[in-house]
């Protein structure tokens, strides 16, 4: 995942925290609802004025917008659970089927 994806991601992570539409996050920073899908896609960037924008409207820091370390592509999520699996001991795959098979019904 490169980092337009990231950034796009962090900020539909952020406004999903705080109950927004593409369109009324978009309206509170100043954007078309297209532009704003076009960001949280990861097609275009978002310029420095529009992040400080983001930031106002989730009422965070300009630095805490661009936390992105625990973003992560499914493929990479996917990964690291087969990591996970490949070292649990067998009580511990019988436990992971039990969640997992809860979940994914």
């Amino acid at each position: 995942m490169n980092i337009k994806q990231k950034l796009g991601k962090r900020i539909q992570e952020l406004r999903h925290k705080n109950n927004l539409k593409q369109s009324e996050l978009a309206e509170l920073v100043g954007i078309a609802t297209k532009t704003q899908s076009c960001i949280e896609t990861g097609k275009n960037y978002p310029s420095a004025e529009l992040m400080e924008r983001y930031a106002k409207a989730f009422k965070l820091d300009i630095s805490e917008v661009f936390e992105l370390g625990h973003v992560k592509s499914t493929q990479d999520l996917l990964d690291e659970v087969y990591c996970m699996i490949k070292k649990a001991t067998p009580s511990e795959i019988t436990l992971i089927h039990k969640i997992l098979k809860s979940f994914l019904r």
